[in-house]
């Protein structure tokens, strides 16, 4: 018996607008009705994913940053993972001799290299609302969850993924075609799951994940169930049950309804 679900957000439960549908909202509201728990986990920080929990009328913990932060109902920190401050300036200064731009994240601060902010706001659906500029002269001087580096060359960012995957201390993965998110090793929305499953005294096997991304991996392996999207990677298309409908087409809403039987 399914007791958890947990859904990503970009690409998953949100359309290309980034908005979730009236369709979405009814489904959730119907699962919650049956006593089953919702949870949102994304790589978004807690600032970028408010709104969406709060338009589901959540009153459960979210995962952010990829699994580096969690909150609970009321918007409080009860978990958080940093990188290590000289491995994060290790990795800022390849970005910058790569040519990538990035945004870094530590609570609701979003920082971001001196001048780069038209080119940041160039991958985002929403420009960043004043961001912290930083450059070679300061990067010692900051504390991140989590560095995102963003270029519209996907081959770059996996060559870059596999020079960051071979540090100890750091979990690199692609979370879009043009993101590559960068977090500390332990950190993972799959080890988020775990963690919150344990604390609910939930088997990991009545868990549902939903994902798109390399980003969502471990939490749809960790999970009983785990279901990638129509549009998610073919890479995770190979390894795990994917649905027949896009995140354009309420796909996480249909499935739900049909699985638990919502719509009688």
């Amino acid at each position: 018996m399914y007791k958890l679900v947990v859904s990503d957000l970009d690409g998953t439960l949100v359309n290309s607008e980034k908005c979730v549908s009236d369709y979405t909202k009814k489904i959730v509201s119907l699962l919650r009705e049956k006593g089953i728990e919702f949870i949102i986990a994304t790589g978004r920080n807690y600032k970028g994913s408010r709104h969406i929990y709060e338009t589901l009328n959540l009153n459960s913990v979210m995962i952010c940053n990829n699994g580096s932060t969690i909150y609970d109902q009321n918007g409080n920190l009860i978990f958080q993972r940093t990188l290590d401050s000289n491995i994060s300036v290790e990795v800022l200064e390849i970005i910058l001799k790569e040519n990538c731009v990035f945004l870094a994240c530590y609570g609701t601060e979003t920082y971001i290299g001196e001048g780069t902010l038209d080119k940041v706001n160039s991958f985002l659906y929403s420009p960043i609302e004043s961001p912290t500029e930083i450059s070679k002269d300061n990067l010692h001087s900051y504390t991140f969850e989590k560095i995102v580096i963003m270029d519209k060359d996907n081959d770059k960012l996996r060559k870059l993924s596999k020079i960051f995957n071979a540090y100890d201390e750091i979990n690199a993965f692609i979370s879009q075609d043009d993101y590559l998110d960068i977090v500390h090793f332990e950190t993972s929305k799959g080890q988020a799951l775990k963690a919150i499953a344990n604390l609910k005294n939930i088997d990991l096997e009545n868990t549902i994940a939903f994902g798109d991304a390399f980003n969502d991996y471990e939490m749809l392996k960790f999970a009983g169930k785990g279901i990638v999207m129509a549009n998610g990677f073919n890479d995770l298309k190979t390894e795990f049950e994917t649905m027949d409908f896009t995140n354009n087409e309420h796909g996480v809403a249909r499935y739900l309804s049909k699985l638990f039987n919502l719509e009688k």
